[in-house]
């Protein structure tokens, strides 16, 4: 009996740890944004980058906060459950990119090993006074276009564009729906820990319907109990969302 006890101990410890990611990073970036997220829906947004060459996590402002521990509610209102307009954050580690999102008490990710083939190009310019060089690539749906430093050896950039010999200073598609500009790069080497434990863990497509139930059907709500007049304006309701995210950065998610 003290063996079988003692071997469920050592399966768990494995399943936790194994979600546990840890890893050093060299810089901590900020980029502001541009996103048009659907029709006549375009906001601006923050994010934060913390990386090194080969392992970076990556999200809007105040999820970073979130997920390290350095959100203190201001005067007791807690501005953790509005959050920010991309909810989506992304960790990679060890060549795999984890992307992981909570809605409520729902929480989900997935995992894929993302391919990059940048083709670069000799024009450059100047982004906060650093010179960069262009690249471009063709993903999800989208051309995108960076400007990169080789100043910064870090091969990062935003969301999980990455693969260049140095960090990328800005990024754009070309229809400029996703513009995502660096506005800080510092040294940065405190140590990056975080657990993804309680995510569920789906493959892709699967997390994209859920994400999507969550987000535009009842579903979000089991158990609300409302009559067929409430429930109809519910629905028209979430057909407006629908058409507010309608235009989401990955229009080809398996490109």
């Amino acid at each position: 009996m003290k063996k079988y006890y003692y071997l469920l101990f050592v399966l768990f410890s494995f399943y936790f740890n194994g979600q546990k990611i840890n890893f050093i990073p060299s810089v901590r970036v900020n980029y502001d944004s541009s996103m048009k997220f659907g029709d006549k829906y375009q906001q601006v947004q923050k994010f934060v980058l913390v990386g090194n060459s080969q392992d970076y996590y990556f999200a809007a402002a105040q999820n970073y906060l979130n997920d390290t521990g350095q959100y203190k509610p201001n005067e007791g209102i807690d501005l953790r459950p509005l959050s920010d307009y991309f909810q989506e954050r992304m960790i990679k580690k060890d060549e795999i990119t984890y992307v992981f999102f909570k809605y409520g008490e729902d929480k989900i990710r997935y995992e894929e090993k993302v391919t990059t083939k940048w083709v670069l190009y000799r024009d450059t310019k100047l982004i906060n006074g650093v010179k960069c060089q262009m690249a471009a690539i063709n993903k999800y749906g989208r051309r995108w276009i960076a400007y990169f430093s080789k100043e910064y050896p870090q091969s990062l950039g935003p969301y999980k564009f990455s693969g260049l010999p140095g960090l990328i200073f800005e990024l754009y598609d070309t229809r400029d729906d996703y513009h995502f500009t660096l506005t800080k790069v510092e040294k940065f080497t405190d140590e990056f820990n975080f657990s993804l434990s309680i995510f569920k863990n789906y493959p892709k497509d699967k997390y994209l319907k859920a994400k999507y139930n969550l987000e535009n059907t009842l579903a979000a709500f089991p158990g609300l109990e409302i009559g067929a007049e409430e429930s109809k304006y519910f629905l028209s309701l979430l057909e407006k969302r629908k058409k507010m995210f309608n235009n989401p950065l990955e229009l080809k998610p398996f490109e």
